[in-house]
């Protein structure tokens, strides 16, 4: 077994008789390692594809000058269900790491007003909306909070039914 074969990620060295037992346990153990990896990355592949179909839905269906509220509860209502989506956007899989990319880039292209006082400069909230890791937080601020999104606002800000 000295070549890679149909079927294998992997390639070993050819056993030798008195190297077979610890031969045969170093190829599976890379053969377990090389097939979580490859699933890691079909993950991440599908998370970026799901990200990228939702921010262009998203972005053209959401105003150019949005509330922060409207925006956050949005956020935090896509968290919770996908039942305001239309039918052809239901079947994504959106994690939070999805979502949160999705409204760092929106927080990017669209006009933000109204941003909660909870720093002293505007300019350092802003960057922090553009961020990945503070939308990410949210979701465990609301949470803790236990507070639920308004599903009606977020069906009417992005015109579904």
């Amino acid at each position: 077994m000295g070549n890679k074969r149909k079927g294998q990620l992997t390639t070993d060295i050819e056993w030798h008789k008195h190297l077979r037992k610890i031969g045969k346990r170093f190829f599976w153990k890379g053969e377990r390692l090389a097939e979580k990896k490859m699933i890691e990355q079909k993950l991440a592949e599908i998370e970026t594809e799901s990200a990228e179909i939702l921010y262009d839905y998203l972005n053209l269906k959401l105003p150019n000058s949005l509330n922060y509220k409207e925006l956050y509860n949005l956020y935090y209502s896509l968290f919770c269900t996908l039942d305001i989506l239309p039918e052809n956007l239901k079947s994504l899989k959106l994690t939070k790491e999805t979502l949160a990319l999705t409204f760092a880039k929106l927080s990017t292209v669209k006009n933000i007003s109204k941003l909660p006082n909870q720093h002293s400069s505007e300019l350092l909230l802003i960057s922090n909306i553009q961020n990945k890791k503070y939308w990410i937080q949210q979701i465990g601020i609301f949470m803790k909070a236990d507070k639920w999104p308004n599903h009606e606002n977020a069906r009417k800000l992005i015109g579904t039914k």
